[in-house]
């Protein structure tokens, strides 16, 4: 639950016509780790700063601490005084020196500003280019060749029967860089929640959250996603 001021009718009206106006927002960095592509928090900040300022709006945000973990506080000023602050999201760095927090505190920061604003990001070519994992180097041709022809028909499949949602292929894409990357369950269970917004299962995903959560376990092995413990079932 976030917290706001006492009224928020004027930040309400400039953030509704903000949303209006702003764009779909490109890539434009790389991991050289995983050869994926990203959104940089200085390119979100670049392209939305003009818009904000139009309608009497800019974003501040605030690192914190609570022992191994780092916390960003995202908070949506208006000129009139109104203000909305999101919940703080918590992580916990994988290297406890000041580069690791801070690679936590900017990756906190990209995902925390996107969702504060709503911020769509793109598609990953239609997730082609996510949903084809690297196979072993001794993996034979013919079998990159069938596992990439199943991929595109699924992809070909649900995108004509869901109008948008995620795709067999993508599910089994998270399924694969779940394993890969070593994904507590409990903190897969948070990171689908806090993409899906409540959503129980990856399957309901729209294409845009299946996107994200494949750039975000992607980028997992950089800074290491935390939660508490939960016993709950997988959202597959």
């Amino acid at each position: 639950m976030c917290s706001k001021s006492e009224s928020i009718g004027k930040i309400s009206a400039a953030l509704v016509a903000f949303s209006g106006e702003v764009k779909s927002i490109g890539k434009d960095a790389n991991n050289p780790h995983f050869k994926s592509q990203y959104t940089s928090l200085d390119h979100m900040i670049d392209e939305t700063k003009p818009l904000l300022h139009k309608h009497g709006l800019t974003v501040m945000q605030f690192p914190g601490g609570e022992g191994e973990k780092v916390t960003v506080r995202t908070m949506i000023l208006h000129e009139s005084g109104e203000w909305i602050e999101s919940e703080p999201l918590t992580l916990k760095p994988t290297k406890l020196d000041p580069q690791g927090a801070g690679s936590a505190i900017t990756y906190a920061r990209r995902y925390s500003y996107a969702a504060a604003l709503s911020l769509s990001l793109g598609d990953d070519d239609d997730a082609n280019a996510a949903s084809a994992p690297h196979m072993p180097a001794q993996a034979t041709q013919q079998s990159r060749q069938t596992q990439y022809s199943g991929q595109q028909q699924s992809t070909s499949q649900t995108a004509t029967g869901s109008q948008g949602g995620i795709s067999e292929a993508q599910v089994r894409y998270i399924h694969k860089l779940k394993s890969d990357k070593n994904v507590p369950d409990q903190d897969f269970i948070r990171i689908v929640k806090e993409i899906g917004k409540g959503k129980e299962s990856i399957k309901e995903f729209s294409k845009s959250e299946a996107s994200e959560i494949i750039n975000l376990l992607n980028n997992y092995v950089a800074q290491e996603y935390f939660a508490p413990d939960m016993e709950e079932d997988l959202p597959f």
